[in-house]
Order: structure tokens, then sequence, then C-alpha cells
């Protein structure tokens, strides 16, 4: 199912690993006046288990979630869609099943009138709602199997070079061609001081290759 430490996931989607705790663990707040203790988001992948992270369904999703986040959506609008998308169409992880584009943009939208938060009113950031969140840019390189249940994702747009796959390394970003650790690359370059050409022959791969693991690896560091 794939293993992610917080602090791992949340470099490979951008996102800060104290959020992800949160949206993941559960997280205190205040109701009607009065403390209250949140659930998660959903009953992560890894829950029930001694490992402390979230499985790789867990991170395709997260990814929608921070960046409803990101561009203005009170988490509790986010949870309530969550809510209302997994009765409506029958997916525990609906914001990256296809039935989303479709149906789900429309339950969205609805529920967005009806919350009627002044944030979100503006015209422009329901745009980039619209744009960011329900566009294609985060279903690129996101495979899905019969079930409509992400099966790998190829994070690097218009390339299939790197992918996450849980059935290979415990999901952790390999060159999906060798399945060397794009990790254990950029290491090696450090290690052999920037020789790219030494490194290639170390793995039996090419100098490219080798390219664009480390390109990953600093990107998301960034």
């Amino acid at each position: 199912m794939g293993i992610y430490s917080f602090p791992d996931a949340a470099r490979f989607i951008g996102a800060e690993s104290s959020a992800l705790r949160r949206w993941m663990l559960g997280y205190p707040g205040t109701r009607h006046g009065e403390k209250h203790q949140y659930a998660p988001l959903w009953r992560p992948q890894l829950a029930g288990t001694d490992i402390e992270g979230v499985g790789f369904r867990d991170l395709i999703e997260l990814r929608f979630v921070r960046t409803f986040v990101a561009v203005g959506v009170p988490l509790l609008l986010i949870r309530r869609t969550i809510e209302e998308l997994r009765e409506r169409l029958g997916n525990e992880y609906p914001f990256t099943s296809t039935a989303f584009k479709t149906d789900g943009r429309r339950i969205f939208m609805e529920l967005l009138d009806e919350n009627g938060d002044s944030a979100l009113v503006d015209v422009v950031k329901r745009q980039n709602v619209m744009a960011k969140v329900i566009g294609p840019s985060l279903r690129e390189g996101v495979e899905l199997n019969v079930a409509d249940q992400a099966a790998r994702w190829y994070p690097v747009p218009k390339s299939k070079a790197i992918v996450f796959d849980p059935e290979r390394k415990f999901g952790q970003p390999i060159l999906a061609d060798s399945g060397v650790p794009t990790v254990a690359i950029a290491k090696a370059v450090k290690a052999e001081g920037g020789n790219l050409n030494r490194v290639a022959k170390l793995y039996e791969i090419s100098t490219a290759a080798v390219r664009k693991a480390v390109a990953f690896e600093e990107r998301v560091a960034a």
C-alpha cells in the first residue's frame, strides 16, 4: 500500500508535515463556542498499525486537500465535501476518482453555495478552486486501476521516468525502468562529488536517468 512518513509525504506533495498530521490524525478545535476534537478527514491506510504516516492512496488524495487549503477553502467545508462525495460517489478516495471531474464538481459547487463563506464568494477565488483542484493538473500522471483507485503516480509532468508505485519499493519514488530509488542516486552523486557518469556506471543506468533522479530530489527538497 506504500508507506510514507509525514515529513516525506509533505515533501512529495509540497505541504507542511504538521498539516498532514492534523488532517490524518485529527485535531482540536472549537465548535459552537465549545472545545471539540475533530476526527481525521478519513481513516488513513496505516490506521491500526504501529506505523505513523500515510499510505499511497492517502498521499494522492492529500494532494487535493493541500490544494483546496492553499486556495482558501475552509477545512470544515473540505471535510463536509469528503463526507458528501464518499456517500454519493461510493468511493473512499473521492477526489482522486474519475467521477469527481463530473458529479464531484457539481456536488462541491452545491456545498460551496450552501456554505456561503465570504472567503469563497469572490469570483477569482472560485476560479482558482476550479482551475487548480477540479482541473486536470492534479490528475496528470496518476494512473487508476479498474476499481477507480490510484495505482501509481508519475510525478514529473509528461514523463514516466520516475514513479511512485505502492507495489515497488514500498511506494518510494524510483526510476521506473531500473527500480533504483531517486534518493539513493542523489546521495550517490553527492558522495561522488557530482560525478554523474561515475554514478551511472555504479548503478548501471544512463547518465540521463541520473540527472532526472537528481532533479526530482532537488525539486521535492525545495
